[in-house]
């Protein structure tokens, strides 16, 4: 681009960023390597004010966990690579698929729960408490 790196967005440069952030290219690495790409800092920026923007990085790092994960059994297999190295190799790549997708790939489990409380007036409230204080005489 004459004149510099991108500041504006547009979605054709969000397209391009997400689908090396979801090959597994590091975002800095992926800027610096492409000069038709904005700087790391200005994609962040796009970050915090485009929604459209967002929803696409957001699942373009899902891929990249999805991928990750994959790259571990590659990885697992791979002849030559003593188990020391083979398992830093994966550990990592666990690491950052558990910090991308949560949900799938933490050690922790996650518990949805659906609130059924109801919003009862302090008068609902007394009278319900007076009623069972009568049925319990």
């Amino acid at each position: 681009m004459a004149g510099g790196r991108p500041t504006s967005y547009t979605e054709g440069l969000g397209d391009l960023i997400c689908e090396g952030v979801s090959r597994k290219t590091p975002l800095a690495r992926l800027c610096d390597e492409n000069e038709e790409l904005p700087t790391p800092r200005t994609v962040y920026k796009w970050l915090r004010t485009h929604k459209e923007f967002v929803h696409n990085y957001t699942r373009a790092k899902e891929d990249q966990a999805d991928y990750l994960a994959e790259e571990c059994l590659d990885i697992a297999d791979r002849v030559g690579l003593d188990a020391a190295d083979k398992r830093i190799m994966v550990d990592t790549r666990k690491w950052l698929a558990s910090k991308f997708q949560p949900k799938k790939y933490s050690d922790k489990q996650y518990i949805e729960t659906k609130d059924t409380t109801q919003d009862v007036t302090d008068e609902e409230l007394n009278a319900k408490i007076l009623e069972l204080m009568e049925k319990a005489k």
